[in-house]
């Protein structure tokens, strides 16, 4: 059993150095997966990672805010866990590893609806399982690495990037178009935290 989990997670650690690596080549064989099934599961099994990863960081006095963590579902964790911890019982770190997981899944389904709305809107080609493909390979970069101390804008602005290959390849929409449309994307992004003051820097 434990050398079976132990090659799962060496798979998926590869999947992920390819994407990050080699992202053309990628998404152009990605168009050939049989089903939407090795996506999802490399999606759970990168958010498993760093919903593991998360705390570790927390307790070495690194918060998930806005500068530390690359994710909404990490800032939300963090911001939440001492309330489970309160009301439950059990460890802020552990609540927050557990429910890092949990908005990590909940929300693919949300990325993969607007990713798919947003390729069609585009003019893109891709069906839905084209769209969950773009929403999971894209975050590679912030399941990845998106635990480490000063992560946010390095990281986000990497999965941010792998959208334009990954709009072009999945859903055919051309290069200029998905160019233009990730740039929106993260300025919208960067805005949003400038006029917010970065909402999330709040330690529970």
């Amino acid at each position: 059993m434990e050398s079976r989990l132990f090659a799962e997670v060496v798979r998926y650690l590869r999947i992920a150095k390819a994407v990050l690596a080699e992202p053309h080549g990628f998404f152009q064989r990605a168009r050939s997966e049989a089903g939407a099934k090795d996506a999802a599961r490399f999606y759970l099994a990168m958010s498993a990672i760093l919903a593991f990863l998360t705390p570790v960081a927390n307790l070495m006095g690194f918060p998930s805010d806005v500068i530390h963590a690359s994710t909404n579902a990490q800032m939300a964790a963090f911001k939440y866990a001492p309330i489970f911890e309160l009301y439950v019982g059990g460890s802020r770190h552990v609540w927050t590893g557990i429910l890092t997981f949990a908005f990590m899944a909940a929300k693919l389904p949300v990325f993969v609806a607007f990713y798919h709305v947003s390729a069609k809107v585009l003019g893109g080609k891709g069906g839905w399982t084209d769209s969950l493909r773009v929403a999971a390979y894209s975050a590679t970069p912030a399941m990845a690495f998106g635990w480490l101390p000063y992560s946010d804008f390095l990281f986000g602005l990497w999965a941010g990037l792998l959208i334009v290959p990954a709009l072009h390849y999945l859903h055919a929409i051309p290069w200029g178009i998905s160019t233009a449309y990730a740039s929106f994307l993260l300025g919208f992004q960067i805005l949003y935290v400038v006029l917010t003051g970065g909402g999330w820097l709040i330690e529970p």
